[in-house]
């Protein structure tokens, strides 16, 4: 009897959360994973929660590096027999949420299906779908990242980076009310007298009709715009440049919007772009002679201002191509690189004796020597994409540095992503 009531009581519970459900993201967008066999199914924010569905289902390859370790289970003789376990796992309670590069950050409630801090032995083959409650991520934040902990020996963590999800800001209810038009009142009439006689007489006077009030319009919400200065980066001169923006996320974003594109002024470098659907976009300067420049921009209530720093295509520059995406420890391209990495390749078709050289970085996170020959990986994966298009290789040198040129202290999650990063510095042109 007690477990039957217990087991109503937690129905009622589990609905009454979902009742609360206010927004829902069927499997998001993420742009780095740290697990491969783990996977965001959905999440769902709740008055109090966000809550993180996700799936867990090891598709590793034997030779392949398994987190994986021996375990024994007791015999009623008292002995033990040694079994080996594809993958253990578990969810850290010291895991956060952070959003906008660690501005805030979110504790982890609870999870259910797994365990916390101990771990639970998966077999081969077999699929665990869990749950994580974190506290309510403040609205008007689209974009988190999940960090349950720091990889250790044998045991990597559940770490996502860059999850974008449906959370449009709070509309301000006192913001909303109109002002109320006052309206003169009208004078009042005289009451109408009926005849005394039938036939004789006339009234004093017959009512009027009412007068019909027309109601006030709505006004449409207030317009946004993103809007900036184009300039060169080495004399800090307004230049003339096509800027393009595309809607990346948002309430009534599909994923694949057309972009549009606007011109900035030449004498000025000004540029204004008018903004009627807010979300997140993704915003490109560019300009002939000059490297593009990218950015993602999200809009709310106010004007968004982004001033572009175009670097001119000249022996000696350096940019960073801030949009090259890898798996953490891992060398092989995302999809959502290949659209910087072809407009590079556009760029050095169009400059036909141009040469560059690649250089990869890496945060101070781990082993030197593995973090050079991962920067060299990743360097060489991206010249072997940008042959496969049509450039020689002749024109592309490749070096690895690994952590030993960090732009920071590498202190913070902020930093690190910093750190890990593709240079490319032109060595003719």
């Amino acid at each position: 009897m007690k477990f039957r009531l217990f087991t109503l009581l937690l129905l009622l519970l589990v609905t009454g959360l979902r009742a609360q459900v206010q927004y829902t993201t069927e499997s998001p967008r993420i742009d780095d994973i740290n697990d491969r066999d783990v996977s965001i199914k959905r999440i769902e924010l709740t008055e109090q929660y966000t809550i993180v569905y996700m799936k867990f289902e090891s598709r590793q390859r034997p030779g392949s590096n398994q987190r994986s370790w021996p375990f024994s289970i007791p015999q009623p003789d008292g002995g033990s027999m040694q079994i080996e376990s594809t993958s253990n796992i578990g969810f850290q309670p010291s895991s956060r949420l952070y959003v906008n590069q660690g501005e805030r950050s979110y504790k982890f409630i609870r999870v259910e299906n797994i365990p916390e801090e101990t771990r639970r032995p998966v077999r081969p083959g077999e699929r665990v779908d869990f749950v994580a409650y974190f506290e309510r991520i403040d609205p008007g934040y689209t974009t988190f990242d999940l960090f349950e902990c720091r990889d250790s020996k044998g045991y990597v963590c559940f770490n996502f980076w860059g999850v974008h999800i449906i959370n449009p800001p709070r509309k301000d209810k006192y913001s909303q009310r109109k002002t109320p038009v006052p309206v003169p009142p009208k004078p009042q009439q005289p009451r109408y007298k009926p005849r005394a006689t039938p036939g004789v007489g006339t009234p004093d006077e017959a009512p009027k009709p009412a007068e019909s009030v027309q109601p006030q319009e709505t006004s449409a919400p207030a317009a946004v715009a993103i809007n900036g200065v184009t300039r060169d980066a080495k004399t800090k001169q307004p230049i003339g440049a096509t800027v393009t923006y595309r809607l990346l996320a948002g309430a009534e974003a599909s994923g694949d919007e057309p972009a549009d594109s606007v011109r900035s002024d030449s004498p000025s470098g000004n540029y204004k772009i008018t903004i009627d659907r807010r979300g997140v976009y993704v915003v490109t300067a560019s300009a002939k002679g000059y490297f593009s420049q990218s950015d993602t921009l999200a809009t709310n209530r106010v004007d968004v201002a982004r001033d572009f720093n175009l670097t001119p295509i000249e022996a000696g520059s350096k940019i960073t191509l801030k949009s090259i995406y890898f798996n953490t420890s891992r060398y092989d391209l995302k999809p959502e690189s290949f659209p910087e990495l072809d407009r590079l390749a556009t760029m050095m078709q169009s400059n036909p004796t141009m040469q560059i050289r690649l250089e990869g970085h890496t945060d101070t996170v781990g082993e030197f020597d593995a973090n050079v020959e991962l920067s060299r990986n990743r360097v060489n994966e991206v010249k072997r994409y940008l042959v496969s298009k049509g450039i020689s290789a002749s024109r592309i040198e490749t070096v690895g540095y690994g952590p030993s040129r960090p732009i920071n202290t590498n202190k913070t999650l902020k930093e690190r992503a910093e750190n890990r990063r593709v240079e490319m510095v032109v060595v003719k042109v």
